[in-house]
């Protein structure tokens, strides 16, 4: 029989035993036509390949990609320097920023009307303009005092700043960041008794999240200052995480938190938070909260890869990631393998540039810059992938089940002509006891170069009332699984 939801998301329940499925490192994709035998299936997670170094093991905190004159450029804050990248992988330093331990800096670009990028780090803001490479701290009032800005963003030819400690949104000449800024062009908030933590600019709109609630503003026209509350945008839900906020195509998501709590994932339907996350996701993330681990510090980048949309949730201190897949709506895990600790730690790359026609991360425990992509199998740091899918219990009434085969249809005769993976491996272990404990692994080959009709195959797997299955895989190659099929009987008791 066919098995049932093989393929799937991660939801580990509170207990176990009612749900354990874990899905990492790879996602789902629901196929657009009605006609085929299986509707779902498993494809893998891109891989690394390194594409620039720094000379440094400081981490890169942000990027950011701009086309100008016809050509890309590519940028990244690494440590407390901020670096242009060429298309050939090499890094150019255009100066130093200030720098707050692992805080991610931001980037924004007014390039068609003023020939400039904004960028945050530290707690300091910076213009760069593009056509003299120049970097320059800004500089606001009549004794041009350092600009303090936690946060950025561009809107209708002015850049905005956040200054999370006064909760002040500061604003910029009209197409021209490099100018001294007006001390009396600001706001402050006033709607609500939570300071603003965070800005992020989607569909035209200035999203301003608090602690505890948040608003949306929009370009009134009024002057002096030309920006203002959306009447009736105000939201119950503030956000938990400053750097969580990011535009998910023409909307927003962000990790969410108000007066009655915190840890759900928003997603902004017009001005409506819509909840995304599911209980499973948001006990993981209280559980974080409890064994004292903070997700204050939680760090989102978005990405679009053959029509997914990617909404990627980093926690470093609890050192986990967890991917929101917007054309499925279903939550998957990714996670660099730590081969000593036997392990998944949280996935390396934590920001991201489109640039050169390629997908460019960033690496948040090291100065390394890596091209993403479906078409490469090592990880982050160059290790392995490994990738891990946990299935539903198989439980009939608590009966005792005799599992005879379980077969795994996946796309055969991929393996490389020599070295790992020219003989490409799966393994299968289970646990009896509702995923509590485990057994020992079990390896088959998955079909060598050209053996397309290769079949992997798991036979005489004993008995057992409550089992689920756990399928890994480690070779560097494209593993996308079809469905599985698994032959039992029933025991009569």
């Amino acid at each position: 029989m066919r098995f049932p939801g093989f393929v799937g998301p991660s939801y580990v329940s509170q207990s176990v035993t009612a749900a354990a499925q874990r899905c990492v490192n790879w996602y789902v994709e629901n196929l657009e036509v009605a006609d085929e035998p299986v509707q779902s299936v498993l494809y893998p997670t891109p891989g690394c390949e390194t594409f620039a170094t720094f000379g440094t093991d400081e981490p890169v905190r942000g990027m950011h990609a701009v086309r100008t004159g016809g050509t890309d450029r590519c940028f990244a804050v690494v440590g407390d320097t901020l670096y242009e990248i060429d298309p050939a992988g090499t890094a150019i330093n255009r100066g130093a920023v200030e720098t707050e331990g692992c805080v991610p800096a931001t980037f924004s670009a007014n390039v068609d009307a003023g020939d400039e990028v904004f960028i945050t780090s530290g707690g300091r803001g910076y213009i760069f303009t593009l056509s003299t490479n120049a970097l320059a701290e800004v500089a606001i009032g009549s004794t041009a005092e350092r600009l303090v800005a936690h946060q950025g963003e561009f809107l209708d030819g002015f850049f905005l700043a956040l200054d999370r400690n006064s909760s002040t949104l500061y604003l910029s000449e009209l197409n021209d960041g490099a100018a001294t800024w007006d001390a009396t062009q600001y706001a402050q908030r006033s709607a609500g008794s939570d300071p603003w933590q965070s800005i992020v600019v989607a569909h035209r709109d200035i999203w301003l999240f608090g602690k505890n609630t948040s608003e949306v503003w929009y370009n009134a026209g009024t002057a002096p200052f030309p920006f203002a509350a959306i009447p009736g945008a105000f939201i119950e839900e503030g956000i938990a995480a400053p750097a969580s906020a990011a535009r998910v195509g023409n909307t927003v998501m962000w990790l969410g938190q108000s007066e009655e709590g915190s840890c759900v994932v928003w997603r902004a339907n017009g001005y409506t938070p819509q909840r995304v996350s599911t209980h499973a996701l948001e006990y993981a993330i209280q559980t974080y909260m409890r064994e004292g681990r903070t997700v204050s510090d939680a760090v989102a980048m978005t990405y679009q890869d053959s029509g997914h949309m990617f909404y990627v949730l980093g926690f470093p201190s609890a050192d986990v990631t967890w991917v929101f897949d917007s054309s499925t709506g279903l939550w998957h895990e990714r996670g660099t393998w730590s081969a000593a600790d036997r392990q998944y730690n949280s996935w390396r790359p934590q920001c991201h540039a489109f640039a050169f026609n390629k997908h460019l991360v960033g690496d948040h425990l090291s100065g390394t810059v890596y091209e993403m992509s479906i078409e490469k199998f090592t990880d982050a740091g160059g290790g392995p992938i490994r990738r891990l899918r946990r299935t539903p219990h198989l439980n009939v009434e608590d009966r005792t089940l005799f599992y005879h085969k379980l077969q795994i249809r996946l796309e055969a005769g991929l393996g490389l002509v020599s070295g790992q993976g020219s003989d490409p491996q799966a393994m299968v272990r289970w646990s009896d006891d509702g995923a509590q404990t485990w057994g020992n692994e079990h390896w088959v080959s998955a079909g060598k170069i050209g053996e397309y009709s290769a079949r992997a195959v798991w036979r005489r797997l004993g008995r057992g009332r409550n089992r689920v299955f756990e399928v890994s895989v480690t070779d560097p190659i494209p593993w996308r699984l079809i469905t599985a099929n698994i032959d039992v009987t029933e025991g009569t008791s």
